[in-house]
C-alpha cells in the first residue's frame, strides 16, 4: 500500500474549512506510515480577515503552542514540522521573513489562492476566470518563488481549476511556472486535495480540476522536481483508499517525486 512518507501540507481546523482536532491528525498520520509531518495551515494575516478561508490573526499563537507540544508529545513516533501555507502576496514579504526569522515557524509552502487588491484579498480565480486572471496568478507566483522564502509550490496547476481548456496560452504560463521552479530548485506540488475533489465537465472534458496531466506531462519533460502532498483537510485524508486515484494518476504520468525535503 502506497502512502506519502513525508507529507508537507497539513490543515488544521482554524482555517474553518477543513475538521478534526491537531492530535487525531497526528494520531491518523501514524496509522497510515507517514513518518514526517509537516503542518501548514493556510497563514494568518494580522490585518485582514477572510471567515472561512483563513484563521483569524489571533489564534496563530495557538497554533503553534498546539503543533509544538505534539512534535514533543509524539517525538518517537513521528517528526512533527511547523509550517504555514501563504499567498505570494508581496504585501506580506516582511511579515513572512519575520515569521521564519524568528522561528516561530519553520516553513512556508506557497498556495496561491488570493492577491491583496487595495483593503481586501481577492481570489485570482472565479467561475468567469479569464486569460488576465492566469496571467496575474503567474506574475504573483513567480514573484514568489524568486523570494526564497518558500520550501516548494502547493497546487501550481490551480489555474486549470476555472479554466476551460488546454491550450498554447495555458502551456505558455505552465513552461514559466516550470522554467522558474528548475532555475529556483523549488519543488512543485502534485496535491492530493485536487484528486479528492469530483471530476466534472470543461468545455467537454470529464476531469478533476487539479492536478491537471497535462501540466505534469510537461513538469516531467523539463525536469522540475516534483514533490507528492496530501494537503489534508481532515484527519481521513492520510488513508490509501481516499488518495487511491491520486497514486494511480502519479504512477500512470510516470512521475518520479522526491520523498522529502531539508527543513
Amino acid at each position: 500500500m502506497m502512502t506519502i512518507k513525508h507529507n508537507y501540507h497539513t490543515h488544521t481546523y482554524r482555517c474553518d474549512h477543513a475538521d478534526g482536532t491537531d492530535e487525531e491528525y497526528v494520531l491518523a498520520a501514524i496509522e497510515n506510515g507517514v513518518e514526517e509531518l509537516g503542518f501548514s495551515d493556510h497563514i494568518m494575516l494580522p490585518d485582514h480577515s477572510q471567515i472561512g478561508i483563513r484563521g483569524e490573526y489571533e489564534v496563530l499563537d495557538n497554533y503553534i503552542e498546539s503543533i509544538n507540544a505534539l512534535k514533543e508529545k509524539y517525538k518517537d513516533k513521528i517528526k512533527i514540522h511547523i509550517g504555514l501555507e501563504a499567498e505570494a502576496m508581496h504585501y506580506y514579504f516582511p511579515y513572512y521573513r519575520h515569521l521564519l526569522e524568528s522561528g516561530k515557524v519553520e516553513y512556508l509552502i506557497c498556495g496561491n489562492h488570493c492577491e491583496v487588491a487595495g483593503n481586501r484579498l481577492k481570489f485570482f480565480f472565479s467561475s468567469k476566470t479569464t486569460k488576465k486572471d492566469i496571467k496575474k496568478y503567474t506574475s504573483s507566483l513567480i514573484e514568489g518563488m524568486n523570494t526564497g522564502l518558500f520550501i516548494y509550490v502547493a497546487h501550481p496547476d490551480y489555474f486549470m481549476g476555472s479554466y476551460n481548456e488546454w491550450n498554447h496560452f495555458t502551456k505558455r504560463i505552465s513552461k514559466k511556472i516550470i522554467k522558474t521552479a528548475i532555475k529556483k530548485d523549488i519543488p512543485l506540488e502534485f496535491n492530493f486535495g485536487g484528486v479528492r475533489c469530483r471530476e466534472r465537465f470543461f468545455n467537454k472534458e470529464y476531469r478533476l480540476p487539479y492536478p491537471y496531466d497535462k501540466f505534469w506531462i510537461l513538469a516531467k519533460k523539463m525536469g522540475a522536481k516534483v514533490i507528492l502532498g496530501y494537503d489534508a483537510h481532515s484527519p481521513r485524508d492520510f488513508n490509501y483508499e481516499v488518495n487511491k486515484q491520486g497514486f494511480e494518476m502519479v504512477e500512470k504520468l510516470g512521475l518520479n517525486p522526491i520523498e522529502k525535503l531539508d527543513l
